[in-house]
Order: C-alpha cells, then sequence, then structure tokens
C-alpha cells in the first residue's frame, strides 16, 4: 500500500518539473523580441531510485520520479569575448573616422570656398606685381589678397585647435558612461550573489541584463570579464580591474598638462592613466580598441606647430635625428587632428618665411668680438616705391609679437683690419622654446605697415627702377620644390603639391577607417548570427517545446489518475 501511495508522488513531480518547463518557454517567447536575453531551457534529471534487489539481469529498482536540475542559458562565453572584441575594434576606428570627416570640412574641399583657392589667389596676384613691380594696383592686391590667405589659415587653424577642445566633452560623457555602467555591473553582481545564494534559483534574467551592458561596455573600451564561482564577474579594462565584487575602480578626466586644455583619462584609485598612447597601435592586435581611445588618438596630447616635424638639417648626429623621428611616429604621427594640425602650420610657416627671405634677404656677419650675426642684406633688399617709402626690410607677413629686425651697433674690421662701427638691422631668429618669435598659425598676420601703404613692400631697387629679379624670385617659389609632407618619405613637394598631398592623405586616412570599420561590423554581425544560433529565441521551437512540455503534463496528470483509480479501486473492493 505504501509503495501504491507513493506512486502519487512520481506523477507529482512530473506536473511539477512540466510545469517549470512551460512557464520558462513562456517566460522565452515573451522575451521574443528583448535585446540581449537568453533562451533558457529546463535540464530534467531522475530524482531518484529505490533498490528493489539483485537478479541475474541487473539491479532492480524503482524510480521516485524527475526533478528539473537546472534552468540555464545557452550562451557560449567565446562568441561573447569574440563579439566584444570585434565591436570594440569596429567602435575604435568609427571613432577615428567621424573625427577626420568632420575635421575635412574645415578646409572647404566638399563645399565652399577651398583653402586650395586662397594659395592660388596669393599666386596669381604675385604673377600680376612679377609683370609690374611698381605698380600700387598691384602691390595693393597682393597686399589684399596676402591678408585673406593669412587670415584664412588662422581660421582653419583656430578651428582645428577649437575642435581638439570640443573633444572634451565627449571624452568626458564617454567616460561618466563607461563608469555609469560599471557601476550597474557591480550593482547587477550584488542581486545575483543573492539570489543565486543557497542555489535556490538561477539569476538568468539578471545575467542577461548583465551581459547586455558587458556588450555595450565594449564599444568604449577594450574589456575582458571573467566570471567567478559565486555568479558574480571581475571586469577588467585596458588590463585594468574596473569591476571587483566589492568595488568599482572609476575613471576621470584631468588635464593632459598643467595649464592643458585638453584632457586625458585616468584611474582614480592609483592616478595611473587608463590609455598608454606613446604605445605602437597595430591594427589587430588588441591595441586599436573602443572609441574613447579612438578619439584620444585622433585629438592628440596637445596642440602641435611645425617645430613638432623633425627635419634632418635640425639635428647635429643622425643618431639625434632617429632618435626624434621614432618619436614623432610613436606620438605625433598616430595623432590624425595634432598630425593635421603640425602639417599645416608647416606649410604656412614655409609660405611665409619664404617669401618674407625674398623681399628681405639676410646675411651674416662677425664683429670684431667674433659673435656672428644675421642681418638684412642691404646690398641685395629692394625697398619701397616713391618719395618717403624708401625703407628696405619690410616683410609681407610678420610675428604679432615680435618685430622682424632690431637695430643694432656693432664693430667689424676691414679689408685692412681696421675696426669699422656699422650700424646693421639683426634678425630675430626664431626659437623652438619661444612661442612667440615663431612664424606660426596663431601668430600670423600681414604687416600693418604695407596695409595702410603698400607702396613700402621692397620691390623697387635703390635707383629707382622695378626689382624685377625679387618679383621673379617670388613667382619661383611655387614652382620649387618645398618639402616632402612626412619625414619618412622623400618625394618633395611644392607649396600647391604639399597641400594636395596633405588634404589626399588625410582623406585616405579617413578612407581606411571607414573600410575597416565596414569590415568590423561584417565580422560583428557574423559573430552575432553565431551568438543569436545559442541564445535567440525561435517562436516555432519554443511553441513545438510548449507542446511537449504540455504534453508531458498531461501525461504525468493522467498518471495520478491512474494511481488515484488503482488506490480506491484497492480501498473498495480489499478494504
Amino acid at each position: 500500500m505504501a509503495g501504491t501511495m507513493g506512486r502519487m508522488y512520481i506523477g507529482t513531480s512530473g506536473i511539477l518539473a512540466h510545469q517549470n518547463a512551460i512557464n520558462t518557454t513562456a517566460h522565452n517567447l515573451a522575451n521574443l523580441n528583448t535585446a540581449g536575453y537568453s533562451r533558457q531551457q529546463v535540464l530534467m534529471a531522475d530524482l531518484g531510485y529505490q533498490n528493489l534487489g539483485i537478479s541475474a539481469l541487473g539491479i532492480k529498482q524503482t524510480g521516485y520520479g524527475t526533478k528539473v536540475e537546472a534552468t540555464r542559458t545557452t550562451r557560449d562565453h567565446f562568441l561573447d569575448e569574440k563579439f566584444r572584441m570585434q565591436t570594440s575594434r569596429q567602435y575604435y576606428y568609427q571613432a577615428k573616422y567621424d573625427v577626420i570627416e568632420e575635421v575635412q570640412e574645415y578646409f572647404g574641399e566638399t563645399e565652399g570656398e577651398t583653402f586650395q583657392g586662397y594659395m592660388k589667389n596669393l599666386w596669381n596676384s604675385i604673377q600680376e606685381v612679377q609683370k609690374e613691380p611698381n605698380s600700387f594696383v598691384k602691390r595693393t592686391s597682393l597686399v589684399s589678397t596676402a591678408a585673406a590667405f593669412v587670415d584664412r589659415a588662422n581660421e582653419i587653424y583656430s578651428q582645428l585647435v577649437g575642435y581638439q577642445k570640443n573633444l572634451n566633452d565627449k571624452i568626458q560623457d564617454q567616460t561618466d558612461t563607461i563608469n555609469d555602467i560599471a557601476k550597474s555591473i557591480y550593482e547587477l553582481n550584488q542581486k545575483i550573489i543573492k539570489n543565486e545564494a543557497g542555489d535556490r534559483e538561477s539569476a538568468n534574467d539578471l545575467k542577461d541584463e548583465r551581459n547586455r551592458l558587458l556588450d555595450e561596455l565594449s564599444k568604449y573600451i577594450s574589456i575582458e570579464a571573467i566570471e567567478q564561482s559565486n555568479g558574480t564577474v571581475d571586469v577588467y579594462a585596458e588590463e585594468h580591474l574596473l569591476v571587483a565584487e566589492d568595488r568599482v575602480f572609476t575613471m576621470a578626466t584631468k588635464p593632459v598638462a598643467p595649464g592643458s586644455d585638453l584632457l586625458t583619462v585616468y584611474w582614480e584609485m592609483d592616478e595611473m592613466p587608463v590609455f598608454n598612447l606613446e604605445r605602437v597601435i597595430v591594427e589587430g592586435d588588441k591595441t586599436d580598441t573602443g572609441s574613447l581611445k579612438g578619439m584620444l588618438c585622433a585629438r592628440g596630447d596637445y596642440t602641435p606647430n611645425y617645430t613638432d616635424i623633425p627635419l634632418k638639417e635640425n639635428y647635429a648626429t643622425e643618431a639625434e635625428y632617429q632618435t626624434a623621428l621614432k618619436q614623432y611616429n610613436r606620438t605625433l604621427n598616430n595623432r590624425d587632428v595634432a598630425n593635421l594640425i603640425s602639417q599645416f602650420d608647416q606649410l604656412i610657416h614655409g609660405m611665409v618665411t619664404k617669401i618674407n627671405d625674398v623681399l628681405c634677404p639676410n646675411t651674416t656677419v662677425t664683429d670684431v668680438n667674433g659673435v656672428t650675426y644675421t642681418i638684412l642684406d642691404t646690398e641685395k633688399a629692394g625697398k619701397g616705391y616713391g618719395e618717403g617709402n624708401e625703407i628696405q626690410g619690410t616683410e609681407l607677413f610678420t610675428r604679432k609679437n615680435m618685430e622682424r629686425y632690431r637695430t643694432m651697433e656693432i664693430t667689424v674690421e676691414d679689408a685692412d683690419g681696421n675696426p669699422v662701427p656699422m650700424t646693421v638691422q639683426v634678425y630675430n631668429e626664431e626659437d623652438p622654446e619661444d612661442y612667440y618669435s615663431l612664424y606660426t598659425l596663431g601668430q600670423l598676420q600681414v604687416n600693418d605697415d604695407l596695409v595702410k601703404n603698400p607702396a613700402l613692400l621692397p620691390l623697387t631697387r635703390k635707383t629707382g627702377e622695378e626689382y624685377q629679379d625679387i618679383a621673379n624670385d617670388l613667382l619661383g617659389l611655387f614652382n620649387e620644390d618645398f618639402m616632402s609632407l612626412d619625414p619618412n618619405t622623400y618625394v618633395m613637394n611644392t607649396f600647391e603639391g604639399f597641400y594636395e598631398a596633405m588634404v589626399g592623405d588625410y582623406a585616405n586616412k579617413g578612407e581606411a577607417y571607414h573600410e575597416i570599420s565596414e569590415k568590423q561590423e561584417m565580422l560583428i554581425n557574423e559573430v552575432d548570427g553565431q551568438r543569436q544560433q545559442m541564445i535567440g529565441v525561435s517562436s516555432d521551437d519554443e511553441l513545438t517545446n510548449l507542446i511537449k512540455f504540455q504534453h508531458a503534463y498531461n501525461a504525468s496528470s493522467r498518471y495520478i489518475t491512474v494511481v488515484s483509480e488503482m488506490i480506491e479501486h484497492i480501498i473498495e473492493k480489499l478494504g
């Protein structure tokens, strides 16, 4: 009788187990379109057996029924890791591409008047002056065109520098987003621990939400999630612990250097930088990851100028040059906006200094004490045109805070070795350590004296005739080789060729980033497709399971009915 009554529990266990399976299937169907949801499966197992004895055929057993062993999600952690890595790389290159797309508009290459147009206007004005160097009208046109040229160059420079600063807002926003996601993951970890304490239930929905946040986090920064035995995950970002079981290691922003307008990201706990931006970025080796790093790499750590591009002639030895070149390749050459600023400044610096050097040629002289000075070459320099304008050394482009020359009294020796006092115009040299001494963007303007009186342009000989040689040399500057775009190449360019190479190289970078981003998106879709085959909910499959579990539930119910009828029959017939 006890054995017969015990059969009731076998049916009951079947009802309970399959009711759980029906509920789980309904939960899957309810979350058919829920982002990040993982299909759940009910695993059933035998409840246990009672040994009744041993026969020649084996052990005689009777079962106690069935039970739900676990309700699990169907995730592949390898695919999750692969998905997040590919996502992180895609967002890195997308961030760099977005930066380049926005910056390209400043040069007007897609709409409006291009900067190349201002260069051609300057060249055309010099052409006209070359035809009639003493023409007041032509000189006025040249000064006006030069002013428009340098104003537009300064405007583009200001926009580029402003864009660098504006990226601070995006960098701050993404840093805050990373911290918010990290805190949410930490809170989910705590809930999962509570829900799964004592193996009472599986916190599958909480884990799905956590996985969704991990997917989201991988867009901004490279991560690695390591699941612990208690169901929590430790999250590492850029090889630094971001989320632990007991805390969140938050990030913050601060100026790159004291007085800098640009922000960098650091760990609040130990004040170490989050990213090692001097590490060479190699495609596909896990260094090119995350939109936050992409923006920082595209922006650069500072606003450079032409002096940051190493030129071999500026170094005493080849070893010193190679050291500087390696530093350039490791830092500035990999910073899209910063490198563009330095190249653009190099172009403008080259144009204005070469034009000035033709108008105001220099030479060197050594005084009786052996000190060598760079001075205005009064033998070759032209002067202004017209009475009262006979001034030598009037440059077209000036530094805002420094004159081209300063007047000095020095003593030199004549051919017979006798001391001879003389008044000279000593050139105020450019000093890379003194920003205000440089012919650099932000410091340039057209000489105000020439704006007021274009006749001061030194295109006239001392005798009053047109100084045709100077005019010819000015025009020739635009046909001469200027320099290579990059110190790693040896292809020389004219002014116009340099600009075209600069813009073309920048556009090519953007296109390369875009192509990589698109390829990454294809890989992401491919990996996500593989993930969805495992975690995705199929309505057809779930409805099939629902019918199967309903039949099993009904069979268990029918089993109980049969056992009940048997017990009733025994009681009624056998009393």
